[in-house]
């Protein structure tokens, strides 16, 4: 049968490049006891209170560093203005950063652990006709001296800049974890599609990721939640950006 053919394929294809694919169906995980926003766990820290100012393109932190975007890597300068790194995201699991008054160049490491259990999905994305797809468990190192660097490390593994713009909830998180002086960021991926075949040769096809960040490495001390949405089409995806 030759109908949906292309636009079939051309979904297959994408899903297979995102490697998701998990089934789930449960109560939301986020309304868990152990996993209340921070604002209600933690008295002695306010996420608002850790971002000085913003603009389109940069945010400014409570310790005086500084993050700035760029079409495809972040400049995370620190307090005094003259320390910079240039984070750049390699692949979905590696990011570089590049003291760009030393030279020295080091990498922070993504750990990636499928789930295969059941996990909860959002009833209002399932009522937008989203499809929930799977969930991933995510840490990595953050030993960095600024919150300008923490953020930009973070934004880059759930796929800024490269287009796309990711400064939003991320630069609160960020600051977040250097305040608790945290190793590392702990975070849970879950993956939704939502498909609109137009005709038997044009399709769209809408990627969307709610990154919910945590305290501990067993992922309890809820934190806050990134969403980033990306859209496909035949000719190829679109930039990932924070929803």
């Amino acid at each position: 049968m030759i109908k949906l053919k292309i636009a079939n394929t051309f979904f297959a294809g994408v899903l297979l490049s995102t490697s998701i694919g998990f089934p789930a169906f449960a109560q939301d995980q986020e309304n868990s006891p152990s996993s209340l926003p921070v604002s209600q766990i933690d008295q002695f820290v306010s996420i608002s209170d850790l971002v000085k100012s913003t603009t389109s393109n940069s945010v400014t932190f409570t310790d005086g560093s500084t993050l700035v975007q760029y079409d495809n890597y972040y400049i995370a300068t620190d307090s005094n203005g003259k320390d910079e790194l240039k984070i750049t995201k390699v692949d979905d699991n590696k990011v570089k950063y590049e003291n760009l008054q030393t030279g020295e160049v080091n990498y922070a490491i993504k750990e990636v652990e499928p789930i295969q259990e059941n996990l909860s999905s959002s009833p209002q994305l399932l009522a937008d006709g989203f499809v929930y797809k799977g969930a991933e468990k995510n840490s990595t190192e953050i030993l960095y001296a600024t919150a300008s660097a923490v953020a930009g490390v973070l934004a880059s593994f759930i796929g800024g800049p490269v287009g796309g713009k990711i400064l939003g909830v991320l630069v609160s998180v960020g600051g977040y974890y250097l305040s608790l002086d945290a190793p590392r960021a702990y975070w849970i991926t879950k993956t939704y599609t939502k498909e609109d075949i137009q005709s038997d040769y044009y399709a769209t096809l809408t990627i969307r990721k709610d990154h919910h960040y945590y305290k501990y490495h067993d992922y309890t001390g809820f934190i806050d939640t990134a969403s980033t949405i990306q859209i496909c089409q035949p000719y190829g995806c679109g930039p990932v950006e924070e929803y």
